[in-house]
């Protein structure tokens, strides 16, 4: 299993570079190495801090399951679709995962 870590989001977005895609820019705003991959967006539980590892298009909130690694994660490539998961478990927030080689980095989506 690969270590992990969560980090704050940066204070300075106004520094973000405009050029490049939106994950190039999101890497340059984070000071992610560029040769990280991004895996996605994914959600945490706000009280455990736990992942939701289990597909959430599941109607019943009481079938999810949550992992406390990010590599079992539930990961979404589109905004869209991760507020829409967010917006039906009250108790989720978003976070972006990067793999950097042998740890995953988490950050704060908002």
């Amino acid at each position: 299993m690969k270590r992990y870590a969560t980090r704050p989001l940066a204070e300075d977005v106004a520094t973000a570079r405009a050029d490049g895609s939106p994950v190039a820019q999101l890497k340059h705003l984070l000071d992610v190495p560029a040769e990280a991959c991004f895996l996605g967006f994914a959600l945490t539980h706000t009280g455990t801090g736990d992942y939701l590892s289990v597909a959430p298009d599941r109607p019943n909130a009481a079938l999810c399951s949550w992992s406390g690694s990010p590599d079992r994660a539930v990961f979404f490539r589109n905004w869209s679709d991760t507020v829409q998961a967010a917006a039906a478990r009250p108790e989720a927030d978003i976070v972006l995962i990067f793999d950097v080689g042998d740890a995953l980095l988490v950050f704060p989506a908002r």
